[in-house]
């Protein structure tokens, strides 16, 4: 370095990092031979191929470390960075990609004040119409394993459909009137909490919703807890033997 520092310093890496040597993304190491005489030079490879920019190049770091190589780091080289956009071919494109992301922020911009108006419109109640939209849109969103359990719930064989259990709802609570819809949208919104016990009762959403519509959860649970009392009683009996016959 001291007898030629004239030599380009290259790595043995592939990105270049800010005052370190070059990175292999940045030249193409050459090994330059000797065209044969009958004119094969045009079928040699690039990196055998020598060009006006070519310079000795010292490895700085790797298994080559110390050794000068003949390198072309000119990045407007034709003949060993064909390959790379030109100047002019890369401000272009530049060009091109500012445009594409400038028409894509006036349509979300359009289409979120286009929302906005829509919401200053809004009546309340919501029409069927957006009820259904609405709908439509939480029954898409409802974990798999909870949908075919929700069609169950609205009498829906899913198993003897063609469509899928997300489509059958959709077309099946299409024919709900407003008072259908919200009791749907609340349905999709507690049904989770339904199939969860156990929690903090001021965190659960199921028994606030209870609360509000002034349902005694206490009472409900209690009524459950005997209507199974009475079924396994009354299995016991069918399959306790006859004293009779005994």
């Amino acid at each position: 370095m001291e007898k030629k520092p004239e030599l380009v310093q290259i790595s043995s890496a592939w990105n270049t990092r800010e005052g370190a040597p070059l990175g292999r993304n940045r030249y193409v190491e050459l090994q330059i031979k000797k065209a044969k005489a009958n004119g094969s030079a045009a079928k040699q490879p690039v990196t055998q191929k020598a060009c006006e920019k070519m310079t000795d190049a010292i490895v700085m770091d790797g298994g080559n470390r110390g050794q000068v190589v003949k390198v072309c780091a000119d990045p407007n080289c034709r003949t060993h960075h064909a390959d790379r956009p030109s100047p002019e071919q890369v401000q272009r494109d530049r060009a091109q990609e500012r445009k594409r992301i400038e028409k894509e922020k006036i349509a979300i911009t359009a289409r979120h004040r286009i929302l906005a108006a829509i919401l200053e419109r809004v009546s309340v109640p919501i029409k069927k119409a957006d009820l259904l939209t609405v709908a439509q849109h939480m029954l898409g969103s409802v974990s798999y394993n909870r949908i075919p359990l929700l069609a169950k719930r609205h009498k829906l064989e899913v198993e003897k459909s063609k469509a899928s259990p997300v489509e059958l709802l959709q077309k099946h609570v299409s024919h709900y009137d407003e008072s259908g819809l919200c009791r749907l949208l609340l349905e999709i919104s507690l049904l989770e909490s339904a199939y969860r016990s156990g929690e903090d009762a001021d965190s659960d959403a199921l028994l606030s919703a209870a609360r509000r519509y002034r349902i005694d959860a206490e009472k409900v649970l209690k009524a459950v807890a005997q209507e199974f009392v009475d079924k396994r009683k009354k299995k016991d009996k069918k399959t306790a033997p006859d004293k009779s016959t005994a």
